[in-house]
């Protein structure tokens, strides 16, 4: 066995787990610490079945150019494939870091072909190849802290791009940057000229800083938008409070009036009983059961402004003579911000509210809002018996008004929380069910 062939298997397979790691790292705060040792593991036995698979290759083709240009090329496939599985259903993500990470790859690649040009110009083929996957390595770990930096807040800059036209176009133009120039050098030529060396290594820099300083200003009118948001929320919330405030006070007036009456009240009861009348007795309790409960405030969660957002929703609901069924249960401390739950069941029971009062018959509005370790599924149903037009996300369209989606703060609120949203129409009911992991917003 030639252990020389050994050597270059493990240093490209070293090279490939490290591009991995790179991909890996953007994604690291969305996986526990036991899908990481899992994905680590699956790596690990990946990597050694890599060497032993190019052990053979280079064995059986020698150490050429045309074999090393085609394992770099399609040898990064398997590994990726490990990461997708472990974070599904995050397609363009996934193709934007794999761009940049193919962007970034082709500059370190292009720097260890500039040294091997330099010092290795009159040397063999194999230990030129030998030399530039060395090389490459060396060069990797050198730049290691800055592209950690870079490959850090890749995806949460991306999440600020919602339009899923400007997502797409985002994602693959690195991707289609690399393909340009690895097409030029996916040949069998191992000594390029300078301008060409040149070339592949200035413009590819130029363009990663020039993204960089995109995404950096995308950022900050993100923040500017944020920040105008925020004080929306603000004077939203206050109007809850105040609104609340109010049926508090409307529901404490309306208590010490039962009260007053209640002694009216025992004496008439009282009197039914005595008489024998226990089928007026108890049609009189349930008219009272049914004053006490007009204008009160439930008690759905112990956060106020949650509580509050639901509170009047469905208080207008029921004076509007519909049907109300929730079903509530959240935990004292949630890591999912309550500004932003808030405006998202604000929203989301304004809509169904105006959809179920121009209803004809039967109208309802139920709600379910359950937390279940770390995950929270909330379902807001109304009676809905109109037409809809569904958008590419298989939500209804913004532009139409009465269907009780309030599209805006969910679109924002799944963006945040990388939630995932489901819409039905059928039977008389819409229905938005909504899925999230409760955790700190992106």
């Amino acid at each position: 066995m030639d252990w020389l062939v050994v050597l270059f298997a493990l240093q490209i397979t070293l090279i490939q787990i490290a591009a991995f790691y790179l991909r890996y790292y953007a994604f690291r705060d969305q996986l526990t610490p036991p899908q990481q040792r899992k994905l680590w593991q699956k790596i690990a036995g990946l990597g050694i079945i890599c060497v032993g698979f190019y052990t053979l290759l280079f064995s059986y083709t020698n150490i050429v150019v045309a074999t090393y240009k085609a394992v770099l090329l399609i040898g990064w496939i398997p590994y990726q494939f490990f990461l997708m599985n472990a974070l599904p259903r995050q397609r363009l993500s996934h193709t934007f870091i794999v761009s940049m990470s193919f962007l970034w790859n082709f500059i370190t690649h292009s720097i260890s072909c500039i040294i091997i040009a330099l010092f290795f110009i009159h040397c063999t083929e194999r230990v030129v190849l030998q030399a530039e996957a060395a090389i490459d390595l060396i060069t990797y770990l050198i730049l290691l802290p800055l592209s950690r930096k870079l490959f850090t807040d890749l995806l949460h800059t991306f999440a600020h791009f919602t339009r899923p036209l400007i997502r797409l176009y985002i994602s693959i133009l690195p991707f289609i940057m690399t393909v340009g120039y690895v097409a030029m050098i996916s040949d069998e030529i191992m000594w390029h000229t300078w301008e060409e060396r040149l070339a592949r290594l200035l413009l590819p820099v130029a363009f990663v800083f020039t993204y960089h300083y995109i995404m950096g200003t995308a950022k900050q009118i993100y923040q500017r938008k944020r920040l105008q948001h925020n004080k929306s929320i603000m004077k939203q919330e206050l109007l809850y409070l105040e609104e609340a405030r109010l049926l508090a006070a409307d529901n404490k007036n309306h208590v010490q009036k039962q009260l007053s009456s209640l002694l009216e009240t025992y004496e008439q009861l009282r009197q039914l009983i005595n008489d024998g009348n226990l089928e007026e007795a108890k049609a009189y309790i349930e008219q009272q059961e049914e004053k006490l409960s007009v204008g009160a405030i439930m008690s759905y969660t112990d956060n106020a402004i949650v509580n509050a957002a639901i509170s009047i929703y469905l208080n207008r609901a029921k004076n509007a003579g519909i049907k109300i069924t929730p079903k509530v249960n959240l935990p004292r401390n949630m890591k999912t911000d309550e500004n932003d739950l808030s405006v998202l069941l604000a929203n989301l029971l304004e809509n169904a509210l105006l959809a179920c009062i121009k209803e004809q018959g039967l109208r309802e509005i139920t709600l379910i809002l359950q937390h279940t370790d770390s995950q929270c599924v909330l379902e807001i149903a109304n009676t809905f018996h109109g037409n809809l037009k569904l958008g590419e996300d298989g939500l209804p369209k913004a532009s139409h008004s009465g269907h009780g989606i309030g599209m805006l703060s969910l679109k924002t609120f799944l963006n945040k929380y990388d939630g995932y949203a489901d819409f039905n129409c059928e039977n008389g009911w819409a229905r938005i069910t909504i899925y999230w992991e409760d955790k700190l917003p992106c």
